[in-house]
């Protein structure tokens, strides 16, 4: 099975710079980044698993000027984000590219939220 298998646990074909192959294709810088591709979101805030996340694209906080123009950036990856109804209680970074655009265009929506608490309506 050698180079016949993917996954989390990478290609086992003895290549290791591009271990961190995420199930879209691309290749993280970091192995949090990948975990963290491989988690399968729960449908709602309602879900009985533990796992009340999602993954969603994320504006960029900090204000960005592009050749004199301000712009927005917006995560090429999605980040583990809580549902909604949920709130993060513990959170880490993740190493993201960002791609940025004119702050006057209309695009819908750096933190990844690693575990949820939810809201007793949700809950």
């Amino acid at each position: 099975m050698k180079g016949q298998t993917c996954g989390l646990c990478g290609k086992a074909d003895g290549e290791v710079r591009q271990e961190y192959r995420t199930p879209n294709g691309r290749v993280t810088k970091s192995a949090v980044s990948y975990a963290h591709s491989w988690v399968l979101p729960a449908e709602s805030c309602r879900d009985t698993t533990e796992c009340r996340m999602k993954l969603e694209s994320v504006q960029l906080e900090k204000q960005v000027n592009i050749h004199g123009q301000e712009s927005k950036c917006y995560s090429v990856e999605p980040v583990l984000r809580c549902l909604p109804g949920c709130f993060p209680v513990k959170t880490t970074f993740v190493t993201v590219g960002f791609h940025c655009v004119p702050a006057d265009t209309t695009l819908n929506r750096s933190e990844a939220h690693v575990a949820c608490r939810c809201t007793a309506q949700c809950a």
